[in-house]
């Protein structure tokens, strides 16, 4: 079927046939108007996952030190769950009441067949005394008159035999019953014989109460279910049980028995002399009285079966029956969430900033270097998204110009005590590279430069170039520099020094070619050379160095400088790192060193551009 395809038609309340059953849809009234002309998806859950999920919700309390259970049942629909509790507490009832008259049932049938064997039994001795008495013209007075003292001992005598062959008669019944394929797994018949043994009553009632529970597993399982193949196990214990028990009863009454039928002996041979025809009819009389006493005993318990089939009652009874009155959610609770949410609103943010400041191990502010560095901090430059390289002008006003202008007024107080009118050296360099010092260094030439200085930016990083990407040289990459001057002594410093040809211009000194040993050519004497000359010829030269922490060109010629500007990049340098500037600042390794911090944000404290409009 394609998808979005109409298969059929139907209203609201009509009965409709699926592969799963037939269904009836109605609607919501609240929502009806809100759901039309939208798909609606309908989810058809099997019974028994729907019955297990309220079996899983389904609370039973027992009340303590009584024979009281409280039933309760969390459910979205009030009404629902109240109706499933009633129906529930209903249906167990009605299953009680039916096992109760399905034993009694049983009891009966079992009765009504024994009554049925009797009740010929009786009227064959009853045929055979009245013909016996007919043949030989005798009543029942005649018989009376004769040995009276011994008839007294004999009555009571057979009475007592007759009420043990009847026990025996019905122990011998049940036995077979039990022993027998149909009582394998059927109800043995319940009846108050009056045995001695209490424990065969007892052990009848377990024995039902196995069958009925394996009755009803039966219903929605196989015999081959775990819990059925142990009641089956179960059952059969308590069958040899029975069957045992019943056994000892049996020897024990025919224990009984032969002591009676002893003493009938000594009874018999005291009456052997009275005539003929009334031990004769004696004995048609005793076995009159056998069968009689079982049949009447048999009726008795048929109409107890019978009376207990029609007034059974359930075991349990309803004080209460399920209410709504006095619910209330249980879930979501809303004081719960509520202070839940509560405590993550105030804990959460502080969690979350105290691991982000755990973890985090760049530098993240200005605050960051003053607690690890004793060294000076010369200034922060902002961050700034301009994708210009060199970004500072004549008249800007912006944030970044004023922290320039800053940084030039800074350096003035930091080398305050050289003595020198021109030719100040200052070196930048940083820990690693992507710092920002080669931007810091270009830009800091322009400021130096629009104040109206002789400015020369020299670059000494050898290894990782850059100044073709920040200014427009002759052979862009290849252009003669530094490294040129150093291995070729025909050349001069004019002819390495190009001009910045935008306005406030500066000279430029490029790093040039990239030697195999940049660390030798640093040490050779047309260095000092190059700075003299720049020294003599410029109020300042700024120098764009390697990284410090990677090579050792910048250390080769730090006796040349003036001031050194330790680059550190917030968010981007590491804090663990800060200890190079510190050691150098305390070896005195790099002469006049200070700290400036690059793209810092606005959490510095510093408002450039006061008073200023920005300028484009």
């Amino acid at each position: 079927m394609k998808k979005k395809q109409k298969v059929s038609n139907h209203s609201f309340g009509n009965t409709i046939s699926t592969s799963i059953g037939d269904i009836i849809i109605t609607p919501s009234m609240d929502t009806m108007n809100a759901s039309i002309g939208k798909i609606i998806k309908i989810v058809v859950t099997p019974v028994k996952f729907v019955a297990e999920s309220y079996r899983n919700r389904l609370s039973i309390i027992s009340v303590k030190n009584s024979a009281i259970v409280r039933l309760s049942l969390n459910d979205p629909v009030k009404e629902k769950a109240k109706d499933i509790i009633n129906n529930l507490v209903e249906e167990y009832n009605k299953a009680t009441i039916e096992n109760k008259k399905q034993a009694s049932a049983r009891t009966a049938d079992f009765i009504n067949d024994r009554l049925e064997l009797i009740s010929g039994d009786l009227t064959q001795v009853d045929d055979q005394a009245a013909t016996y008495q007919s043949s030989r013209g005798l009543t029942s007075s005649d018989v009376a008159v004769q040995a009276q003292q011994f008839s007294d001992l004999d009555t009571k005598n057979s009475q007592e035999i007759a009420r043990l062959n009847t026990q025996l008669y019905f122990i011998e019944s049940m036995r077979k019953f039990v022993l027998s394929q149909d009582g394998k797994f059927d109800l043995v018949p319940q009846s108050n014989s009056g045995f001695s043994d209490p424990t065969v009553a007892t052990t009848i009632s377990r024995y039902n109460g196995l069958i009925l529970q394996r009755q009803r597993l039966l219903k929605t399982s196989s015999i081959k279910n775990p819990v059925v193949v142990n009641i089956d196990q179960q059952i059969g214990g308590l069958r040899q049980v029975l069957t045992g028990s019943l056994n000892s009863l049996k020897n024990s009454i025919n224990g009984q028995l032969r002591s009676l039928n002893t003493q009938n002996q000594y009874f018999g041979g005291q009456i052997y002399s009275a005539p003929t025809r009334q031990k004769d009819i004696r004995a048609i009389e005793r076995e009159q009285t056998i069968k009689e006493q079982l049949y009447l005993y048999l009726l008795q318990k048929r109409e107890e079966a019978e009376i207990k089939s029609h007034i059974t009652l359930s075991n349990a009874r309803v004080i209460d029956k399920a209410s709504t009155l006095g619910s209330y959610p249980v879930s979501p609770n809303k004081k719960t969430i509520y202070a839940g949410a509560f405590f993550l609103g105030l804990i959460l943010p502080f969690l979350i900033i105290y691991t982000s400041d755990l973890l985090n191990v760049k530098v993240s502010s200005r605050e960051d270097l003053e607690k690890v560095l004793s060294m000076p901090i010369i200034g922060s430059i902002p961050k700034v998204k301009s994708k210009n390289k060199i970004m500072i002008s004549q008249n800007d006003r912006s944030g970044i110009a004023e922290a320039f202008r800053i940084l030039r007024t800074n350096l003035d107080f930091l080398m305050a005590g050289i003595n020198k009118t021109k030719g100040k050296v200052i070196f930048v360099t940083s820990t690693i590279s992507g710092e920002g010092k080669t931007l810091i260094s270009s830009n800091l030439a322009k400021t130096l430069a629009i104040s109206g200085k002789k400015v020369a930016f020299l670059g000494t990083d050898l290894r990782d170039p850059k100044f073709h990407k920040f200014f427009d040289l002759p052979n862009g990459k290849d252009s003669k520099g530094l490294t040129n001057f150093i291995m070729n002594d025909e050349l001069t410093p004019e002819d390495i020094i190009y001009k910045y040809k935008k306005e406030d211009a500066f000279d430029i000194v490029p790093s040039g070619a990239i030697p195999p040993n940049p660390a030798e050519l640093l040490m050779q004497e047309r260095v000092n050379v190059m700075f003299k000359y720049l020294e003599e010829h410029y109020d300042y030269i700024i120098v764009d160095t390697a990284p410090v922490s990677l090579v050792t060109d910048t250390l080769l010629i730090a006796k040349h400088a003036d001031l050194s500007i330790y680059i550190v990049r917030e968010n981007y340098s590491d804090k663990r790192v800060l200890q190079v500037p510190e050691n150098f600042y305390r070896e005195k390794r790099l002469p006049n060193i200070a700290v400036l911090l690059n793209a810092a944000g606005n959490k510095t404290g510093y408002n450039y551009g006061y008073g200023y409009g920005k300028k484009n």
